[in-house]
């Protein structure tokens, strides 16, 4: 299936010639290689970990501690490819609220994994027990599908349909 915004080691071979009148055939060598020298990224079930978000989550957290003093350690968790605060007291001010939109605002456009902008895309994740569709926000170099759970006859319509309702849209 092929994504959105995201260019084929082809492509990048073609870019990479008219850029430095390189054979096509050398380029395309080198983006493979390349692309099988960078790491897989593992992605989580629920987890909000990764670089990406990292500073987001301490930004808060330090913008939170100004804001309400002696509050409960945040429980940050990712939910829909959104970074969200579990267990977050319903009653404090519109102060706190506004420190915890913010974060998940920033949240929605940069990669979890990497400072990179990202969106929203549908990963595989437990991989150890066969994988499911999950939602995380990747950025193009961050976000791969293993092939075989993509066209796995069990997975492939869930995760054409969640394709489709959070890749396609817009």
């Amino acid at each position: 299936m092929p994504k959105k915004n995201r260019a084929t080691a082809a492509q990048r071979a073609r870019q990479r010639q008219a850029a430095t009148g390189e054979k096509y055939t050398t380029a395309l060598r080198a983006e493979t290689r390349a692309a099988a020298q960078r790491p897989a990224v593992v992605h989580a079930m629920f987890s909000a970990e990764g670089a990406g978000w990292a500073p987001i989550i301490q930004r808060a957290e330090r913008a939170l501690d100004e804001v309400w003093p002696g509050h409960p350690a945040p429980h940050w968790e990712e939910k829909f490819g959104d970074l969200c605060w579990k267990g977050a007291p319903w009653s404090q001010g519109p102060e706190v609220w506004a420190v915890v939109n913010q974060a998940t605002r920033e949240a929605a456009s940069t990669c979890q994994t990497c400072p990179s902008p990202g969106r929203k895309r549908v990963v595989v994740v437990g991989l150890d027990w066969g994988g499911m569709p999950w939602v995380k926000t990747c950025c193009d170099a961050c976000y791969s599908v293993p092939p075989s759970h993509v066209w796995h006859p069990f997975l492939r319509k869930e995760y054409q349909q969640l394709v489709e309702w959070y890749e396609n849209r817009g």
